[in-house]
C-alpha cells in the first residue's frame, strides 16, 4: 500500500502543475484586453464627445445670436447718442479728448523713465548697482586689448579727464600691477557702464639673459 502511495503522489504533483499553468494562463488571457476592442471603445467615446458638444451648441446657438443682436443695437444707440452729444457741444469733447491724449502720453513718459533698462544690448535692469567698479588689468589683457584709452575715457557718455582726477589716478596707480592697467568703471543705475578712467600701472623692463 505504501508503495502505491508513493506511485500516485508525484502523478497528483504533475496534474497540480498542469492546472496551476493552465489557469495562469486564462488569468493573463483575461487581462489582456485586444487592441482592437481599445480602439473601438476609443472611437465610441470620441463619437460621444462630439454629439454632446454639437448637441450644447445647438441649444446655446439662439442665445448667443439674440446677444450679439442686442450687443450691435445697443452700441449703435450709444454711437447715435454720442454723437448728437458731441455736435451739441464739441468744445467740452475736444477738451476731454485732448485731456485724455495728454494722460496717455504722460503716463508713456512714466513708464519709459521709471524703465530699470537703458536700452543698452544686454542691459541687466538691476535696480541700484554699483556707482563704481575698478578693474585690474594684467600685461597680457592689456596687449589683448583693442581699446587702449589715451586720455582718459575711451568708452561712454562722458569723458574723465586726468588733470581733473589726480588722486583718484595716484591711487588707481598703486593698485594697478606692472606693466598693466587699472580700469576704473562708472556704472549707472541698470549696471550699464557709462564711464571709463583708465590709469597704466608701473612700467618694469623685463632683464635679457
Amino acid at each position: 500500500m505504501s508503495k502505491s502511495g508513493n506511485l500516485t503522489d508525484p502523478c497528483l504533483k504533475v496534474k497540480q502543475i498542469n492546472q496551476f499553468h493552465k489557469s495562469k494562463k486564462t488569468s493573463l488571457n483575461q487581462l489582456n484586453i485586444p487592441a482592437c476592442e481599445q480602439s473601438r471603445s476609443a472611437m465610441i467615446d470620441v463619437i460621444i464627445l462630439i454629439i454632446v458638444i454639437g448637441a450644447f451648441g445647438f441649444l446655446l446657438y439662439p442665445y448667443f445670436k439674440a446677444l450679439v443682436h442686442n450687443t450691435v443695437e445697443l452700441g449703435g444707440e450709444v454711437v447715435d447718442v454720442m454723437r448728437e452729444e458731441i455736435v451739441r457741444a464739441p468744445m467740452v469733447f475736444g477738451c476731454l479728448g485732448l485731456s485724455i491724449l495728454f494722460a496717455a502720453i504722460a503716463l508713456v513718459a512714466i513708464t519709459v523713465c521709471t524703465d530699470r533698462r537703458c536700452g543698452k544690448p544686454g542691459c541687466r535692469g538691476l535696480r541700484k548697482a554699483a556707482e563704481f567698479d575698478i578693474q585690474l588689468e594684467t600685461e597680457e589683457c592689456v596687449k589683448k586689448s583693442t581699446s587702449v584709452a589715451k586720455n582718459g575715457l575711451k568708452k561712454g557718455l562722458f569723458q574723465l579727464p586726468r588733470d581733473h582726477h589726480r588722486e583718484l589716478e595716484v591711487e588707481l596707480k598703486k593698485m594697478a600691477p606692472p606693466n598693466g592697467r587699472a580700469v576704473l568703471v562708472f556704472r549707472a543705475r541698470c549696471g550699464c557702464s557709462v564711464g571709463r578712467l583708465e590709469v597704466p600701472g608701473p612700467r618694469k623692463t623685463r632683464k635679457v639673459k
